[in-house]
């Protein structure tokens, strides 16, 4: 949908001395970048719905645990979709025309439901973004369960989101006095019934505050991914999945260029279509990379340094003397056992877990009391194909390379299972 050109009044008012400014021609005054950020704008939401749409499915279907992370991101796409297509409409109105063409071929009328539309548009667009760091900062606090510190500091994002977000709201609102949905431009009849504040000044004052968000959204997985006892291409690696924050800044400061450009260049409007598609992008993309970790079950090739890391720590295991094994401390990316267990061949596998080989049963005596959901929300069934085992006999470290030779071995840290190790595992039986 895009607007249409009304080249009859273009003609017209070309006619007319000295209607239009200098050197103004039909050329420039047709200009229209429409087509492009509609295309763009559509592009970027049916990324984003297939996306989420896998995320549920996963989810709901595969993980079978849909936590409040997943219920949020969901009831993002409604102010999301919502957005969108107000910007469409917009779009269509002609609100990202040359400033010229508004404010003399567009009819005022036109003019004024654009602003009330813009005025809707960016209280919608507010709201997606809180919704989808809100989601954020729920997959951070799944991850993060055995720490108390963590818990806090996302708490304590939460509530600076949820407060920065009111006076982002009360700007749009409060933006004329009295009270209005419009936002007239200085050609306008209606700029003598209200004081209003810049478009430039909120928005710049509302990005800026984005803009911190972002940052306190970024900042949540650094102690997260610093804490793991893993290697610097690892930690590269989890960085990537783990910190969408990243390209939601870059974003961030596109956006805020582009208002700047809106409001202190004279051509003002046109920078809008593109003010338009980096929002939408925003949110999309914020929601893309925070939807990329439950993907896993479709992608778990590309996530196969996040399975070496995240493998659940809710095990219980009993060790030979019968009696129980503490539980394993997690801080949501990795875990650390204090104690170490005898167990067989095969140990990490839960009874009955699926396996190329069939089904397999409890290792031998070890038995695991309790097997959960590893705290990313993945079972640990689907995680056993990725690392190897760092296995020893208790005596000499050496040994245990071959463990399908070692009828009883001890587990250190890792908690993952190798195409290997389920090999002489299912032999050994």
């Amino acid at each position: 949908m895009t607007s249409r050109t009304n080249s009859q009044a273009i003609v017209a008012a070309l006619a007319k001395p000295d209607y239009l400014p200098p050197g103004t021609t039909v050329a420039f005054m047709e200009q229209s970048r429409d087509h492009p950020t509609v295309v763009a704008i559509l592009f970027v939401g049916s990324m984003v719905l297939l996306v989420v749409a896998l995320r549920c499915y996963a989810r709901l279907f595969i993980v079978e645990r849909f936590g409040l992370d997943d219920w949020l991101a969901l009831s993002t796409l409604i102010p999301y979709i919502a957005f969108m297509s107000l910007c469409i409409v917009l779009i269509h109105l002609g609100s990202g025309r040359h400033l010229a063409y508004i404010q003399y071929i567009l009819e005022n009328a036109t003019i004024n439901t654009t602003e009330v539309l813009d005025f809707c548009a960016h209280i919608t667009y507010t709201t997606a973004l809180l919704t989808c760091r809100l989601s954020g900062l729920a997959f951070y606090a799944r991850i993060t369960e055995g720490s108390q510190r963590l818990i806090w500091t996302i708490r304590a994002a939460a509530g600076f989101m949820i407060m920065a977000y009111l006076p982002q709201v009360f700007l749009i609102i409060f933006h004329c006095l009295p009270i209005t949905g419009f936002w007239p431009y200085s050609f306008q009849p209606e700029v003598n019934n209200y004081t209003c504040l810049q478009w430039g000044e909120v928005y710049v004052t509302n990005s800026v505050i984005s803009l911190l968000c972002d940052m306190v959204l970024l900042a949540i997985p650094v102690p997260l991914i610093t804490r793991l006892k893993v290697d610097s291409a690892t930690k590269i690696r989890l960085f990537l999945v783990l910190m969408p924050g990243l390209l939601v800044v870059a974003i961030s400061c596109t956006r805020m260029y582009l208002v700047i450009v809106g409001q202190w260049e004279a051509d003002e409007s046109w920078s809008y279509e593109p003010l338009l598609a980096v929002e939408v992008s925003e949110i999309g993309s914020t929601l893309v990379a925070l939807s990329a970790p439950a993907l896993k079950p479709f992608f778990g090739s590309l996530f196969a340094s996040f399975d070496r890391t995240s493998v659940s720590s809710a095990y219980y295991f009993r060790s030979r003397s019968g009696d129980r094994g503490n539980k394993a401390r997690d801080d949501g990316l990795g875990i650390e056992l204090d104690n170490r267990y005898d167990c067989a061949p095969g140990f990490g596998l839960a009874a009955g877990a699926k396996t190329e080989h069939g089904p397999v049963s409890t290792p031998m005596g070890v038995i695991p009391e309790t097997v959960e959901d590893d705290a990313a929300g993945y079972r640990p069934e689907e995680l056993l194909y990725s690392a190897t085992i760092h296995a020893h006999d208790g005596r000499d470290p050496s040994i245990g390379s071959d463990i399908s030779q070692q009828p009883m071995i001890r587990y250190a840290r890792d908690f993952t299972v190798s195409h290997e190790v389920i090999n002489a595992a299912m032999h050994a039986r």
